[in-house]
């Protein structure tokens, strides 16, 4: 599946069938190895970030039973005297910025004393950088050395005990914040992270803070200052990861774009993960769309445009840019959206990315550091166009939105998806898209 061709023409319908959550799954994987007892994880999904999570776990000593194809459990290794997180080989990072945050802070501050750990990027991730985050676990007296890039991966560390405050400087993601709440999680006393500075996407922080809460931790907080104590006690019951958001919000976007109906059933309203609020954002464009607390329904078409703000929301962009072009192309206006100040740091310059698709694909695009503006369409024609994605999975979810309704668009390295969903085209013909491989 190198290259794919969505044909457009059909509407989607039916209930989706969505993986497991990513972004649960990876805090609770890592969440779990920190745990005292034995945590029980069912309906993990097989993308990429997950399977790299789960051999980072398997590698820092904690013990990893497969119960069935998507369950699992985990005997956690908590922090203490003599006792914590240890490697003798490098810990494996895959392509995964969450990963590679949550996992270099709990090195760092649960692992075994003397046990020095290197942690290991690869492809998208060798080329991002989280210098708040690193300078942060300095302050606390963490040795780190910095193997290639600095402020990146790969970086040795040398763990040390629980500092009394951290304090996090200038944030450029919530997963610097959400990394620090994991690993002081895993010890009983109360510490605080001082934030200072605006805190980018906390919907995510809320997301971790959940997960922690589940596994018995207590965190509260405000935007400077947050509180959090441990221990992480393994729950009695197996856990349930709810279907992932992020993907439900493509193709319940996918459902309006094609004027069709989506249902998504075990994830609404009451989800912690806030990507669940598409529905808000397709009910301003016009959808027909529905949210109570175990579903989501998308149904109706785009009727009109907006400026829509997505600070705490930067996985929707791709999605609404998706639902933005869509509209275009069918002679609708621009569609702008705001709050896009962390997507130059994702696993592309998401922004330049979708510009140079969209335009390709004969749309007009203004965007700045952290807004952009699709539609309208300038071209009166579909000339056939190959667009390439850059590697990043969301930015296939936006073109294949595009080529629902724009003939001929073709998109490059489709095979990227399985970082986060490698039952993405499969899911989207079952509902009735046609695809054509090239």
């Amino acid at each position: 599946m190198e290259t794919v061709c969505l044909v457009p023409g059909n509407a989607l319908r039916g209930s989706a069938r969505l993986p497991g959550s990513k972004s649960i799954a990876q805090r609770l994987l890592l969440a779990a190895a920190l745990a005292q007892g034995r945590t029980r994880l069912t309906a993990l999904p097989s993308s990429a970030d997950v399977l790299a999570a789960r051999g980072l776990v398997e590698r820092v000593g904690s013990s990893l039973s497969v119960l069935a194809p998507a369950a699992l459990a985990i005997s956690g290794l908590p922090p203490g005297p003599h006792r914590g997180w240890r490697a003798e080989e490098p810990l494996e990072l895959g392509e995964s910025g969450t990963l590679a945050r949550l996992a270099t802070a709990a090195a760092a501050l649960c692992g075994m004393s003397g046990r020095e750990m290197t942690l290991r990027p690869g492809g998208t991730l060798q080329q991002r950088r989280s210098a708040p985050l690193f300078a942060a676990l300095r302050r606390a007296g963490v040795p780190l050395e910095h193997l290639g890039p600095a402020d990146g991966w790969p970086v040795r560390v040398r763990p040390i005990g629980p500092p009394s405050e951290l304090v996090l400087e200038h944030p450029i993601s919530s997963q610097e914040l959400s990394a620090l709440l994991l690993a002081l999680s895993a010890w009983p006393d109360e510490t605080q992270v001082r934030v200072a500075g605006t805190l980018p996407s906390r919907p995510y922080v809320e997301l971790t803070c959940s997960v922690l809460e589940q596994m018995g931790a207590r965190v509260l907080g405000s935007e400077a200052c947050w509180s959090v104590r441990g221990p992480m006690r393994a729950p009695a019951d197996p856990v349930r990861i709810e279907p992932d958001a992020s993907a439900a919000a493509v193709l319940l976007a996918a459902a309006v774009v094609s004027e069709g109906e989506v249902r998504v059933e075990g994830l609404g309203s009451r989800s912690a993960q806030g990507d669940w609020r598409i529905i808000e954002f397709l009910q301003a464009l016009g959808g027909d769309c529905a949210a109570d607390e175990q579903s989501l329904l998308a149904s109706g078409r785009v009727q009109r445009t907006a400026t829509l703000s997505l600070e705490g929301h930067p996985d929707l962009a791709p999605v609404l840019a998706g639902v933005g072009a869509a509209h275009a192309w069918r002679g609708g206006e621009a569609l702008r959206l705001e709050g896009l100040g962390t997507l130059p740091r994702k696993e592309s310059s998401r922004i330049e990315v979708l510009a140079r698709g969209f335009r390709q694909a004969g749309l007009e695009v203004r965007h700045g550091s952290d807004w952009m503006e699709v539609g309208p369409r300038l071209a009166s024609s579909a000339q056939p166009v190959l667009l390439d994605p850059a590697g990043d999975h969301r930015m296939v979810f936006a073109f294949a939105l595009l080529g629902l309704v724009r003939p001929e668009t073709a998109i490059a390295e489709a095979a990227c998806v399985t970082k986060s969903w490698p039952g993405f085209f499969d899911e989207l013909c079952r509902l009735g898209a046609r695809l054509a491989t090239r």
